[in-house]
């Protein structure tokens, strides 16, 4: 395989030339629609800089448009590998996942990317549409909402309440414009023609009318699949004003998409620069608006005031912040024992400044908004909140295993987990009261009566049976 070669101070190797002119030259086919001719060169591109990643981005982009998706994910796989926490990779490769129906990967993907860039609206439209395909409305509802969409937040809220009540009949046939698909399964085929889209992601376009919402999805990044640095002349929609360009796009015409920022590399090094390196893995910082910023095992808070937190996993804090160890408080009074023991310690966080705080293994950091409703939590699933959130410790007694520390939170304000995996409910009826193994629960949510109880089974470890009205809060591990 041909290297990089330096013959000269500032100067570039044939090899260095040869490769810019197939990068640009490609970059320009792809941005004209000649994506048979921009893969021959971005093909020969890669092959003479293989590492090089605007080259890797260009031809993952042109396998996806010829609909090679197996390549595409090789290559969009290695790039994630590379850059974990470049959420716009992580979304590409989730489009890739979508197209060929692995559905699973495809959200683990999209949910990777809105917890590393909250606001990716492209993310949260993207992993709609696959919780949407897997039957779970109400979190994809959040999501297009998120997005900004609207009109499919409403066509979820719409399938919720078909869902109670009334299940909508399924057209026994697809629509006129819809592509030739292979069959779908019935998990496939119920989402699609419930909300107006195609029933799968389809290796073809499928057209679109302009004015046709219902086939569309928000997002506010532009329609170009190529980024301001791309190849001179290489960018989608070169020359049309900004203000004209509209800002939907339907699944079917969805393609991944360069990152805003890549980090250069010298000519003949795979080392990347300090000076560019490091802003383009700065730690993602918290503001007013989402002073709670959760990320890929990491999260950071905006302290304005008082903050409640415990410490462990604590990487770097700016501003001039105190800490005070704070006590339990029992009923509705402060108590001298203290919120927990040594770095895992509850502390208000007083003062201005932010709090970088890594996750301990094989946990995950999770923000949620109490709303109206409070909650039951495990103390040692509770990593911190809101000074506006009131708590009480309390305990689940039992003689068959040690207490359950609980901590009872209410108000409005917003509140980080700590989870072992991804949180999950399970509904509680008085007819059916539920009983959670202690490796999964997390707390609980409404007018539940817990006891604690021994699993079935020789050694079979301890539960917690709810009975009442409301939801268990569970966590799964990902897989």
């Amino acid at each position: 395989m041909a290297t990089t070669r330096v013959t000269g101070r500032g100067q570039k190797s044939p090899v260095d030339e040869e490769f810019l002119k197939h990068l640009y030259r490609g970059g320009e086919l792809l941005a004209q629609g000649k994506v048979m001719e921009a893969r021959a060169l971005l093909e020969r591109a890669h092959q003479l800089q293989p590492k090089n990643e605007k080259g890797r981005n260009l031809l993952g982009l042109a396998y996806f448009k010829l609909g090679l998706f197996d390549q595409a994910a090789e290559i969009y796989e290695a790039l994630v590998r590379d850059n974990p926490v470049d959420a716009t990779l992580r979304v590409n490769l989730g489009l890739v996942y979508l197209k060929t129906s692995a559905l699973q990967r495809a959200m683990r993907e999209f949910e990777t990317a809105t917890d590393l860039q909250p606001d990716h609206k492209r993310a949260h439209n993207y992993l709609g549409l696959a919780l949407a395909q897997a039957g779970e409305y109400g979190r994809a509802r959040q999501h297009f909402l998120e997005a900004g969409s609207d009109v499919m937040a409403e066509k979820m809220a719409k399938a919720i309440a078909g869902e109670r009540f009334a299940q909508p009949t399924r057209p026994a046939t697809m629509p006129a414009t819809a592509p030739a698909a292979r069959p779908a399964s019935s998990g496939e085929a119920q989402w699609g023609t419930q909300f107006g889209l195609d029933e799968s992601p389809s290796d073809t376009p499928s057209t679109v009318a302009p004015g046709d919402e219902e086939m569309r999805l928000a997002e506010d990044e532009g329609p170009g699949s190529l980024s301001e640095d791309a190849p001179d002349g290489a960018r989608e929609g070169q020359g049309t004003p900004e203000a004209a360009r509209e800002d939907t796009e339907s699944l079917e015409d969805a393609t991944p998409e360069l990152p805003a920022k890549a980090v250069t590399f010298r000519p003949g090094s795979e080392v990347p620069l300090l000076a560019e390196l490091v802003p383009a893995v700065a730690l993602s910082g918290a503001s007013q608006v989402n002073p709670f910023r959760v990320g890929n095992g990491s999260f950071s808070a905006l302290v304005e005031g008082e903050l409640l937190t415990r410490l462990e996993g604590l990487v770097a804090f700016s501003g001039p912040l105190q800490f005070q160890p704070e006590s339990k408080r029992i009923r509705g009074r402060a108590a001298e024992q203290p919120f927990g023991e040594g770095t895992r310690r509850l502390v208000r966080a007083s003062g201005q400044g932010m709090l970088f705080i890594e996750a301990a293994e094989a946990r995950s950091f999770l923000a949620v908004d109490l709303g109206d409703e409070g909650a039951y939590v495990l103390e040692e699933c509770l990593f911190a909140f809101e000074e506006a959130v009131a708590f009480e410790n309390g305990k689940v007694p039992s003689e068959l295993a040690p207490d359950l520390e609980l901590v009872h939170l209410r108000g409005q304000g917003r509140v980080v987990l700590s989870l072992p995996g991804s949180l999950r409910s399970v509904a509680v009826a008085e007819a059916a009261p539920v009983t959670v193994p202690l490796s999964h629960l997390v707390g609980w949510q409404g007018k539940l009566t817990p006891q604690v109880v021994s699993l079935p089974g020789e050694d079979s470890g301890f539960a917690v049976e709810l009975s009442g009205e409301g939801f268990a809060l569970i966590a799964l591990p990902v897989r």
